[in-house]
């Protein structure tokens, strides 16, 4: 099938205006084979991010046609054959040093780790800007882009599909009523980083994507971590957020664990912390990690639901003095 007639079939399908521009392209890669291998890990939902070089579009005079949220692509076969419709939802420019762990998990490539992806990277950025006499370094721009798959011939695509999300002000509306809705129920900000205390939603943006950023010196806690804003599809409305950490401090290995989320208020008791638990796990995978430990109250039997639903094994009890709480803590094998 060609791009155009998948088009067309897209649109009628979905009752999308066909005049709607969108782009065709094939993913690249340095080796024979890349094309295919990767439009087939979007196929499987493992693919959900690409990255380009800013500095082509500048040098090309064509900021304009960098990739923008809601903008439509054919992904195509290393044949030029239609392979599925996909749709941008998130889209920023960061350096190369700075692009952060899930970013590189979004891309699917490899073992999804910041180690496979810039080492990869690095040859395939490097190749490009030689064509136009630049040179590749940490502070080199890169477009990273977010995407969602909207039409597979002959698959159907979930309605309740979920979208995982750095935080950025392009969401700055939706984490503003996550938080303003968390505050009214009194409930607890699990897996929000300090969301509570912050009602500056820049300030709360910029220290997320500060916690991850890769190049950034350990603060006192020795943490590094990854907030991601859950983001229902449908009508793009945040209904959980997680953080998920792969440098622990020692209350994090010996209390709270890996990992944590909340739901929204209003979105909870339909399934989604389960599923969020579970993105985690798998993001946590690309870290190398063999197991991993959440925790929750003894009291909370919805938790307690969603960890033993991942596989979790109840491990002990312990004491958390500083919070004058018990916490129950499970092991989940990955």
């Amino acid at each position: 099938m060609t791009d155009k007639e998948l088009w067309i079939e897209f649109c009628a399908k979905k009752n999308i205006d066909v005049d709607i521009p969108y782009e065709s392209y094939g993913f690249g890669g340095i080796e024979e084979g890349d094309t295919d291998k990767l439009a087939e890990l979007v196929l499987e939902g493992k693919k959900f991010g690409t990255a380009g070089l800013y500095d082509e579009y500048l040098m090309e005079d064509a900021l304009d046609e960098i990739p923008k949220p809601g903008d439509y692509s054919i992904i195509l076969n290393s044949k030029d054959e239609a392979v599925c419709v996909i749709r941008d939802y998130d889209v920023y420019v960061r350096a190369f040093g700075d692009v952060a762990p899930f970013h590189a998990y979004a891309e699917g490539e490899g073992d999804r780790s910041l180690k496979y992806w810039r080492d990869v990277h690095t040859d395939f950025f490097t190749e490009c800007l030689d064509e136009i006499d630049l040179q590749l370094d940490q502070e080199s721009r890169i477009v990273c882009e977010k995407f969602s798959v909207e039409y597979i011939p002959g698959k159907e695509i979930p309605e309740d599909e979920l979208l995982f999300v750095e935080p950025s002000m392009a969401f700055a509306k939706e984490i503003a009523a996550y938080r303003q809705e968390m505050l009214d129920a009194d409930s607890s900000f699990d897996g929000c980083y300090s969301m509570k205390r912050m009602q500056d939603i820049k300030e709360y943006v910029d220290h997320c994507i500060d916690w991850a950023n890769p190049g950034r010196e350990a603060d006192e806690y020795g943490a590094w971590g990854n907030v991601i804003l859950v983001i229902r599809k449908s009508d793009m409305k945040m209904v959980g957020c997680m953080q998920v950490h792969n440098v622990l401090t020692e209350r994090m290995k010996n209390y709270t664990g890996h990992v944590g989320y909340s739901v929204r208020p209003s979105e909870r008791r339909k399934g989604y912390a389960t599923r969020m638990l579970a993105k985690a796990l798998d993001f946590l995978s690309s870290f190398g990690f063999e197991e991993v430990y959440v925790s929750c109250l003894p009291e909370n039997e919805a938790s307690k639901k969603t960890i033993l639903a991942n596989g979790g094994k109840l491990t002990e009890t312990v004491f958390l003095k500083e919070d004058n709480v018990n916490l129950e803590r499970y092991k989940i094998r990955l």
